[in-house]
């Protein structure tokens, strides 16, 4: 997904009534997977199976606003050792504290909770959120997608996956500059 895509879509969320701690606003959106192309991360591509969902949440902490961000999609990769097509379920929760004044966690406030600060210039009646959405999406894409954990790629000779059955290659074939390593003996200076 480049950045002009991602400008496509704008996530503003209204903020609460200033000084009233009892007061929250909510952001539903939901953009179809039609209207999302691929995303790159880590060189993968990631396609959107299911609606992009987005929730926020907005109140006032002191003379800070917290908002939490929950997205959740489920999204098609293609398996890092065998390439076969993998399912990828996201459902994740940050945290976000946006703040007129440069502000970094106490170190009681860093173990209590898990979040990140977001300098603004001025209070608005709409905060756009666009830029933490997207960035809650990349932090909860794997680094690397597996279809199954036991998987075992494909076979490095003919280039079969190899889940599932045999590919009747024969047996690995040895490197010939490597075969006389094969007979060294490494002994353990623990014995």
């Amino acid at each position: 997904m480049t950045d002009r895509e991602r400008l496509l879509f704008k996530f503003e969320l209204e903020t609460p009534e200033t000084g009233n701690p009892d007061d929250e606003t909510c952001l539903r959106a939901e953009v179809p997977p039609g209207d999302l192309d691929k995303i790159v991360f880590g060189g993968q591509a990631f396609h959107f199976v299911s609606p992009f969902v987005v929730e926020a949440r907005a109140r006032w902490a002191d003379e800070d606003l917290e908002v939490t961000v929950r997205v959740s999609a489920v999204l098609s990769s293609p398996c890092s050792r065998c390439l076969e097509p993998s399912r990828i379920e996201i459902l994740e929760d940050f945290l976000y504290l946006y703040s007129l004044r440069d502000k970094e966690p106490s170190e009681e406030d860093a173990l209590e909770e898990d979040f990140r600060v977001v300098r603004i210039e001025s209070w608005r009646r709409f905060m756009d959120i666009t830029d933490q959405v997207w960035e809650s999406l990349i932090l909860s894409l794997p680094l690397k997608v597996l279809c199954s954990p036991g998987c075992r790629g494909l076979c490095p000779r003919c280039g079969k996956p190899l889940n599932g059955e045999s590919c009747g290659c024969g047996g690995e074939e040895t490197d010939p500059r490597l075969e006389k390593l094969a007979g060294i003996k490494i002994e353990d200076p623990s014995e």
